[in-house]
């Protein structure tokens, strides 16, 4: 039986949820099957804690809908908008925040490294997970880009990377899904897209369910 991943996009922003898709599209390349589903009665984008609260009961609708026709599930906002009411609901099922797996693969295989924001007013929330997820040690600096297209990217990653002891960028913002090749060529340096390791340990935790209940049973 295929595996199925559900990608929450916990906005309403249409945009986003097209570059998750292409995104997706190019890195599972058909080894499992993925949908992509945005948030109606959210705001168009996810930023203050008041935003996460209003597309709470949505999101927690949609998982509770679906947890039996997917086999795990990507939370696709780099704030990680309510991710522990998202395990919760879905149980058994992993579920994997976009920030959380990109700041971890990011603190393993790189130690110090930064995180690229598209808004200043976010970056009191970037400390914030890096604490939750016990990475203040490792978080160097946020920094904040003008824009979502690949030059602006790459200019904030410049910056960035003048920060002592940044040795990696993590792209902060679901918008910037995709651009991790672009940048780590021209950088030099490991650049961690959220959107492509928390499918990667998406894929892999669900893989490791499914042989456990096999070798069970």
């Amino acid at each position: 039986m295929t595996l199925r991943v559900l990608i929450l996009n916990p906005n309403s922003d249409a945009e986003t949820e097209e570059i998750l898709r292409r995104t997706a599209e190019r890195f599972v390349g058909g080894r499992y099957e993925f949908d992509v589903v945005s948030m109606k009665t959210a705001p168009k984008l996810v930023v203050s804690y008041e935003d996460q609260s209003a597309s709470a009961a949505e999101l927690a609708a949609v998982v509770r809908q679906n947890r039996d026709r997917y086999d795990a599930f990507v939370l696709a906002c780099h704030g990680d908008p309510n991710l522990d009411l998202v395990r919760e609901i879905a149980g058994e099922k992993p579920v994997y925040g976009i920030a959380e797996a990109s700041m971890h693969m990011a603190a393993i295989h790189s130690g110090g490294f930064a995180v690229l924001s598209p808004d200043a007013s976010i970056l009191p929330k970037k400390v914030a997970l890096a604490r939750k997820y016990h990475l203040e040690g490792q978080l160097k600096a946020v920094v904040v880009s003008r824009g979502n297209d690949r030059g602006s990217l790459l200019a904030a990653a410049q910056e960035a990377l003048a920060c002592p002891a940044v040795g990696a960028i993590v792209l902060g913002c679901a918008n910037y899904a995709g651009s991790d090749a672009y940048l780590q060529k021209r950088l030099g340096v490991p650049v961690y897209d959220g959107l492509i390791w928390a499918l990667i340990l998406a894929e892999g935790a669900a893989r490791s369910n499914r042989y456990q209940k096999e070798a069970e049973g």
